[in-house]
């Protein structure tokens, strides 16, 4: 709906057969389209504000040069406010490209600690493979020497303190 629009914008921009629109025209185009497009409309409801006064003060001004400068002020503020959407939906388009980015690198980090211990486990397989080859046994985790009883526990029996 957007693009519709905006095609039908830029056409009366330019004019129905090629002319140059004056610039009160210009921006009444800019304004209709910027109007007719409901996201970003607080973004650019005070610049439009502007521009529609320019427009109504230039259809008030009795001098001819008084009008044309209007115009072209009104014409500058619903460019800046086209603009402004503009700049805000490259922004958003950004922020979402950023955080797929971080997503990304995030499980990067997963995949690559998943491939270090992949790794290590195909080292310890070959160093298990090369000892058994040997004929030495699997060398496991060594048995944990006995602990000692902690301090206020019952001696073992036959032994007093």
């Amino acid at each position: 709906m957007s693009v519709l629009v905006a095609a039908g914008s830029v056409a009366l921009y330019r004019g129905a057969l090629g002319a140059p629109l004056s610039s009160s025209e210009g921006a009444k185009a800019i304004v209709t389209e910027l109007e007719a497009d409901s996201s970003g409309r607080e973004l650019v409801a005070p610049t439009v504000a502007r521009a529609r006064d320019a427009l109504a003060r230039a259809g008030a001004a009795a001098v001819p040069a008084h009008a044309a400068i209007l115009g072209d002020t009104a014409l500058e503020w619903a460019e800046v406010a086209r603009d402004l959407k503009r700049a805000s939906l490259a922004e958003q388009a950004s922020d979402r490209l950023e955080q797929d980015a971080s997503a990304l690198q995030t499980e990067l980090a997963r995949l690559r600690a998943a491939v270090e211990q992949a790794m290590a486990r195909v080292g310890q397989a070959r160093h298990d493979v090369t000892e058994v080859e040997k004929g030495k046994p699997r060398s496991s985790a060594s048995p944990a020497p006995a602990a000692a009883a902690p301090k206020g526990a019952p001696a073992p029996s036959g032994e007093r303190r």
